[in-house]
This record gives structure tokens, sequence and C-alpha cells, in this order.
């Protein structure tokens, strides 16, 4: 079984389209899986060329005012003509990620890819809509530098106080390792379950209903949480935060 897991996200890397698509590649071993990530029209004639020799086609993109993302609409208006040509016969499935806590938000942009469906003669496979993406996408990427700084404060304090390595890593860090990734896997666990009964139904080339699922992190905790993130990477972006809050000024 042949299948093309396409990450729509109109970053390079690091995106949390990408993340996703890596997680529900390993849950599809054994099969053959072809990971294209979409740039510029250039990198459509690589996807046409595998179109006719695939059996499942999955889109990772993200929720961009409630819609597609610009570029992918040109994407799939080039996409619409060419297997109305070439008669594809692949099934489609989305993973849809937005920053939203709820993964409902998601909703209205699975089904304008189901529209295309319907319109190019592509078989629904399903999509799952995630609540939550970015921050899910961030936590993991703060576990390894949790534990990296962890190993590192161990092992110095370790060192001076002349205790064994060997010992402070199983007595002192293990522990604590294993909590953080219990936690983890909580927050995780909606978006692992989903993906894996989507894992399943490409498999099995089945058609599933769409599902929703988010981070599991309290409203009001992932509200306070967001709000931080953002003015965050609006500073590290060199935007200072108080000309957030200025009043906007409009020009005919």
């Amino acid at each position: 079984m042949n299948i093309m897991i396409i990450n729509g996200s109109p970053k390079k890397e690091g995106g949390a389209s990408a993340f996703f698509a890596k997680i529900l590649r390993f849950m599809l071993f054994p099969h053959k899986v072809t990971t294209i990530s979409l740039g510029v029209s250039k990198d459509y004639r690589g996807i046409f060329d595998n179109l006719q020799n695939t059996d499942a086609v999955v889109i990772t993109v993200p929720l961009y005012v409630d819609s597609i993302p610009a570029h992918f609409i040109h994407f799939l208006k080039e996409t619409e003509q060419y297997c109305k040509n070439n008669k594809c016969k692949f099934m489609l499935y989305v993973i849809s990620n937005a920053g939203f806590v709820g993964g409902h938000h998601n909703q209205a942009h699975l089904e304008q890819y189901q529209c295309w469906c319907e319109r190019t003669g592509i078989k629904w496979g399903g999509g799952l809509g995630i609540g939550g993406g970015v921050m899910l996408n961030v936590l993991y990427k703060i576990m390894f530098i949790w534990t990296g700084i962890q190993i590192v404060i161990t092992i110095t304090n370790r060192i001076f106080a002349g205790i064994p390595i060997k010992e402070s890593i199983f007595n002192t860090l293990l522990p604590g390792l294993i909590n953080c990734v219990i936690l983890m896997l909580f927050f995780y666990c909606g978006m692992l379950f989903f993906e894996f009964i989507l894992a399943w139904a490409i498999k099995n080339k089945k058609s599933i209903k769409n599902k929703y699922t988010r981070v599991m992190l309290p409203s009001f905790i992932f509200i306070i949480v967001a709000n931080i993130f953002m003015a965050l990477t609006g500073i590290l972006h060199g935007k200072l935060i108080f000309p957030l809050f200025k009043k906007a000024k409009y020009t005919n």
C-alpha cells in the first residue's frame, strides 16, 4: 500500500503540521509512506508524479482564518484539474490543526476538503480536527529542553558532591523523567488516540466520520499560557508587546 503525506504548512520546518505528520507516519508502519512538504508551484510536479500509484493521500494543514491557507487553495485547484484528467483513485484524509483550544473550530475547514472531493471525484476518507495544535507541538520540545537541563544540573551537582553519576541518574533523574512523560501523554492522549483511529482507517482503506480532539488542558489555563506564549513570540520576532495595544489606524 502506497501512502502520501502532504505537509501543507507554509512553514519550512518545525510547524505543528509537520509534527502531526511524523506521528501519523510512525503509526502507518510498515506501509510505504512518502512525506512531501508543499512549498512553491515547482513542488507540484513531484506530488503529481506519485498520485497515480498512491492509495491514500493525507494532508496535514493548519487552519487559517477558519479556512484553507491561501497557498494551498492554489494547489487544490491544480490538483483538481490533474485528477480529472488522469482519473486518480486515491482516498483523501486530512488532519487540520488550529491554534484555538476547541477541536471543532476545524469543522468548516474539513468540510471544505470534503466538498473538494465531491467536486473532483475523489473518495473522502475522513478528517481529524485538533485544537491547540501549536501547544501540542511546543510541549514536546519543552520536555526535551527540560530533560536536558535536569541532566546537566543533576550531573553537575553530583560531581561537586562526590556522588557516583550512575546512582544520581537512576535515583534522582529517572523518577522525574517518568512523571514528565506521564504528564505529556495525558496532554497528548486525545490526539494520539484519534490519530491511531485515522491510521487504522488508512491501512484498511476505510472512510470514517470527522473526529475532533484537543490538547488535554483546561481552557482557562490554556488561554493564560497561550497569551504568554504569543507575547513572547512577538518579542522574539522583534515586535515589542506595547504596540499590540495601540489603536488601529484605518485609511480610505
